[in-house]
């Protein structure tokens, strides 16, 4: 399986083949500028593809699978995620709050009970 880039400093593309990068024979480097990719994204990126060829092996005993991928397309997607994500953190925040206006209305309560009791 071989993958296309396209270098986001020179615009020039390169071909690399996932089992070279798999085996750390080869490295995410262009080979007109030498642009490299950071050590911890290509180790996350070599982990996903070998996760993702190990399905698709296992998938291949009921279908044949060809898939193309767009960064572009991903991009867009992984935007709608993060947007979903940052809408329910601001759901959680708010019953947070909700929390803790209800335990300080039961502080108020408590101490008004203890008032009444002398």
């Amino acid at each position: 399986m071989s993958i296309d880039f396209t270098c986001q400093k020179c615009e020039a593309s390169f071909e690399l083949e996932a089992q070279d990068l798999i085996e750390g024979t080869e490295k995410i480097v262009c080979p007109h500028c030498d642009a490299k990719a950071p050590a911890n994204l290509t180790e996350d990126f070599v982990a996903a593809l070998t996760e993702m060829r190990a399905q698709i092996a296992t998938l291949s005993k009921k279908f044949a699978v060809t898939m193309t991928l767009e960064a572009e397309e991903l991009e867009d997607e992984l935007d709608d995620e993060d947007e979903d994500e940052e809408e329910a953190d601001e759901d959680e925040d708010l019953d947070e709050d909700e929390d803790d206006e209800e335990s300080e209305d039961d502080e108020d309560y408590d101490d008004e009970e203890s008032e009444d009791d002398r």
